[in-house]
C-alpha cells in the first residue's frame, strides 16, 4: 500500500468517527420532546423538562471539557493511537448503552460515559492528524475533521428525527463509533509522534519543557483570540433562526431553511480554506496559512453584519426578498470559516509534535467557552447594555456587536502573520 492510499485510509476511517460520535450528540437535538413524551426526561412544567433535558447535554460536554487537558497531555506522553483507541471505545460503549436506558438516572449516566471522550478526544485528533499528514497537506486534513462534524449534525436531524426510532439510531452510531475507532488504529499502525515529520526528533514528553511552547508568540495569539473568534459562532449556533425569524417576520420553517444553507456552507468553507492554504503553501508561499484566514474572516464579516443590518422587508417570504440576505448569511458562515483549518495548522507547524496534544488542550478548551459563552453573551448584551425597549432594535445592535467581536480576530491575524514565519518549525 503506498503512502498516500495509507493516509487516505486513516484520514476516511478518521473522518467517519468523527461523523459518528458527533451525531450521538446531534441526534439529542430531534429526540428531546420524544424523550420527555417516553417518561425518560421528567418534569411537570415546560420550563422544568426542558432544564432537565439541557442538563443532558451540558453535563456530557462539562465532563468531556474538564478532561481535556488530562487526555491532550495523556496523548503527548503515551501516543495519540492509544488515546484515540480508548476514548473511541468508550464513547462507542456509552452511545450503545443509551438505547438500555428507561429511567433519567440511566439516560443521564449513560450519555455522561460518551461525555468523558467527546470534547475530551478533540486534542488526541488534532495533534494525531499532524502525526499521519505531512505539514503540506494538514489544511485539507483538518478541514476533513470540521467537514466530518458539520455534516454529522444535519445527518443526526435525518437519522434520528426522520428515518429511524431513536433507540435504534442510536445503537447504529454506537457500532460506528466501534468500528472506525478499530479500523482508525489498525490502519494507522506504526504512526507515531512527529511520523510525517521524520526527520524532526522527537523526545520524551516532560510537562515543563512544554511550557516553553505555550509561550511562543503565534501559541498566544492564538489563545487569546479563540475566545472572541468562537462567541459569535455561539451565537450563531442557538440564536440565529430565532433572530431570522423575529426580524424578518418569516415562518420559522422558512428562517430554519436559511441557517440550514448556511450550515451547508460552512462545511464547503473548510474544504475552501483548507486547500486554498495548502496550494499557496506547495507553491512556497507559507504565509498563505494566514492570508487565507484574514482574506476569509474579512469577507465573512461584511457579509454576516450586512445580513444583521439588512433592511429586510418584514412578513414577506417571497424569493426575490429572501435570496439577498440569504446569500449574505450564506457567504457570512462559508468565508469566516476559512479561518478554522489553517487555526489547527498553524498551532501544528509552530509547536513541537511531542507537545501538540498539551497545546491543543488548552486551545479545545478556549474554544469549547467561547461556543458557550455565545448563547448568553448575546442576550445579555439585548437585556442590558443595547436594552432599547424595542426587541428588534435591541436584538439588532446585540448581533452585530457580537459578530462584531471577529474585528478583534483580524487584528490577532495580522500580528500572527508576523509572527508566524519566525515561529514555525
Amino acid at each position: 500500500m503506498s503512502a498516500r492510499t495509507r493516509t487516505t485510509l486513516i484520514l476516511a476511517s478518521l473522518a467517519l468517527l468523527v461523523l459518528s460520535y458527533f451525531m450521538g450528540y446531534y441526534m439529542l437535538n430531534p429526540i428531546m420532546q420524544t424523550l420527555h413524551q417516553e417518561g425518560l426526561i421528567p418534569g411537570k412544567t415546560e420550563e422544568e423538562w426542558r432544564f432537565y433535558g439541557g442538563l443532558i447535554a451540558t453535563s456530557l460536554q462539562g465532563i468531556g471539557l474538564v478532561l481535556s487537558f488530562f487526555w491532550g497531555v495523556l496523548a503527548d506522553k503515551l501516543g495519540r493511537r492509544p488515546i484515540l483507541l480508548l476514548l473511541g471505545l468508550v464513547m462507542g460503549f456509552g452511545l450503545l448503552l443509551v438505547p438500555t436506558a428507561y429511567t433519567y438516572p440511566q439516560l443521564l449516566t449513560y450519555f455522561l460515559v460518551f461525555g468523558i471522550g467527546y470534547v475530551g478526544v478533540g486534542p488526541a485528533i488534532y495533534a494525531f492528524i499532524s502525526d499521519a499528514v505531512p505539514p503540506e497537506s494538514r489544511g485539507k486534513g483538518y478541514a476533513l475533521y470540521y467537514v466530518s462534524s458539520v455534516l454529522a449534525m444535519i445527518l443526526a436531524i435525518i437519522v434520528a428525527g426522520v428515518l429511524l426510532p431513536w433507540r435504534t439510531a442510536y445503537t447504529v452510531s454506537g457500532f460506528i463509533v466501534v468500528i472506525t475507532t478499530l479500523t482508525l488504529y489498525l490502519s494507522s499502525k506504526g504512526v507515531t509522534i512527529g511520523y510525517s515529520e521524520a526527520r524532526q526528533e522527537v523526545k520524551a514528553y516532560r510537562f515543563r519543557e512544554a511550557i516553553p511552547s505555550i509561550k511562543k508568540s503565534t501559541v498566544l495569539l492564538m489563545l487569546f483570540m479563540i475566545v472572541p473568534w468562537t462567541i459569535p459562532w455561539g451565537m450563531l449556533s442557538v440564536w440565529s433562526i430565532d433572530y431570522i425569524q423575529t426580524k424578518w417576520q418569516v415562518p420559522r420553517a422558512t428562517a430554519s431553511l436559511v441557517i440550514a444553507l448556511a450550515t451547508l456552507s460552512i462545511a464547503f468553507g473548510h474544504i475552501i480554506g483548507g486547500t486554498l492554504s495548502d496550494r499557496l503553501v506547495k507553491k512556497g508561499d507559507i504565509s498563505g496559512r494566514t492570508k487565507i484566514p484574514l482574506i476569509g474572516v474579512a469577507i465573512g464579516y461584511i457579509s454576516m453584519l450586512s445580513m444583521m443590518l439588512y433592511p429586510y422587508p418584514a412578513g414577506v417570504t417571497d424569493t426575490s426578498a429572501l435570496l439577498p440576505p440569504a446569500l449574505l448569511a450564506v457567504f457570512g458562515m462559508m468565508f469566516t470559516t476559512f479561518a478554522y483549518p489553517n487555526i489547527n495548522t498553524i498551532l501544528s507547524e509552530v509547536v513541537v509534535p511531542e507537545h501538540r496534544g498539551t497545546v491543543f488542550a488548552i486551545y479545545s478548551i478556549l474554544n469549547n467557552l467561547g461556543w458557550t459563552l455565545g448563547p448568553t453573551f448575546y442576550p445579555w448584551l439585548m437585556s442590558t447594555v443595547f436594552r432599547t425597549g424595542d426587541t428588534i432594535s435591541s436584538m439588532t445592535l446585540a448581533a452585530s456587536f457580537t459578530v462584531s467581536l471577529w474585528l478583534l480576530t483580524l487584528i490577532f491575524w495580522l500580528l500572527i502573520h508576523k509572527t508566524y514565519p519566525k515561529d514555525r518549525i
